[in-house]
């Protein structure tokens, strides 16, 4: 009897677990329908030399440190790809501390992507030039690095790890829209 009981708890308990799981899911589930849904995606591809060995001559993504020398190849470079002149950029890779700036087109229609690029590089520069002048612990000269060549961690504003800014590529920006009809910018970023 003792045996038959526990094993009626068993199965009760298991019944309640699944339709708590089911439930957790569901309300998961429409959160990522939603984001997904108010979400688009920019890419940033550029048209290369067929010697550097890219499916299609397209290479997906764009400098950051330096994005002067592919802009001109950049695909869609003056198409605009935000309908909005205002929007917050995030950027937060590879940074401890991330950082939200609000950026304003040059445009009153919106942003091209040219311009996208430019504010992302410029943006970036001045986060790891700050990061140098605010830190105690110095970025190692990637010739004194022994071992994996990453960039070691430094405790400046942002706490930046793991990459120098030569090593960042931009792929992808993803807009979201929020309730408030603000346009929020995260950077896919490549290393």
């Amino acid at each position: 009897m003792v045996v038959k009981t526990l094993h009626m708890k068993n199965i009760f308990t298991t019944i309640i677990l699944i339709f708590l799981i089911q439930g957790c899911k569901t309300k998961n589930d429409n959160k990522i329908a939603e984001l997904i849904q108010n979400a688009t995606e920019i890419t940033f591809e550029v048209k290369v030399d067929s010697k550097e060995g890219f499916e299609n001559d397209i290479m997906p993504w764009i400098s950051i440190k330096n994005p002067e020398l592919e802009i001109e190849n950049l695909i869609g470079k003056d198409e605009i790809v935000i309908n909005n002149n205002i929007a917050t950029l995030i950027i937060d890779y590879p940074l401890d501390k991330p950082i939200e700036i609000n950026i304003k087109s040059k445009l009153s229609n919106g942003f091209k992507k040219r311009e996208l690029v430019e504010i992302v590089s410029r943006e970036y520069n001045r986060i790891y030039k700050e990061e140098e002048e605010s830190a105690k612990v110095k970025t190692i000269p990637l010739e004194e690095r022994e071992g994996l060549i990453n960039r070691n961690q430094t405790d400046g504003k942002y706490g930046i790890w793991g990459h120098d800014i030569d090593d960042l590529d931009l792929s992808g920006i993803i807009i979201r829209k929020t309730k408030d009809r603000e346009i929020r910018l995260e950077l896919i970023v490549e290393s």
